[in-house]
């Protein structure tokens, strides 16, 4: 009789323990978002700071089709500089004599930097004068940190990339 009694408490106390936990859980969509909360908040504070890294996954020339990109092409937007790694793909109107380096492969100041929220994320505009070049950049992010950013320039064609916003590496 002890035995039984002895089984039937601990059997119940872990029905107990286990359905505790079932409540502690969250579900999946319940994870899922809120860490969607989590990001746009860290994304809203990136662009409300213009400091903010954008990974290119994808190269867009204006005559060609997507080109995939490994992730070491960037350009990190701190405040009131640009530190651009991009690759360039395309027609050169006039080129840079001597030139080595990707036309968008340069450390250079902002000019005019403004965002606004728009209803589907935020649009980011400003200027870069690189050498005898005048660059129009505008980003297109979306709330979860997806962006598309448009390059046009006085002297090549226009380019467009794909990637993510992500926080600079300290």
């Amino acid at each position: 009789m002890k035995k039984i009694i002895f089984i039937s408490s601990i059997l119940f106390a872990a029905f107990f323990v286990s359905n505790a936990q079932e409540q502690e859980q969250k579900s999946r969509k319940e994870i899922r978002k809120e860490r969607e909360a989590k990001r746009i908040e860290e994304v809203r504070e990136l662009i409300n700071d213009s400091t903010f890294v954008f990974n290119a996954t994808h190269a867009m020339p204006l005559g060609g089709g997507s080109i995939h990109l490994n992730y070491s092409f960037d350009a990190e937007i701190n405040k009131d500089t640009i530190v651009s790694y991009l690759p360039f793909y395309g027609v050169a109107y006039r080129p840079d004599y001597g030139g080595r380096n990707s036309a968008f492969d340069f450390t250079q100041p902002i000019e005019n930097y403004e965002f606004e929220k728009d209803k589907n994320g935020y649009m980011v505009t400003f200027e870069v004068k690189n050498k005898m070049d005048h660059l129009d950049f505008t980003f297109h992010i979306s709330e979860l940190g997806y962006a598309n950013l448009n390059i046009i320039s006085t002297n090549r064609q226009a380019m467009s990339f794909y990637g993510t916003i992500e926080a600079p590496s300290p």
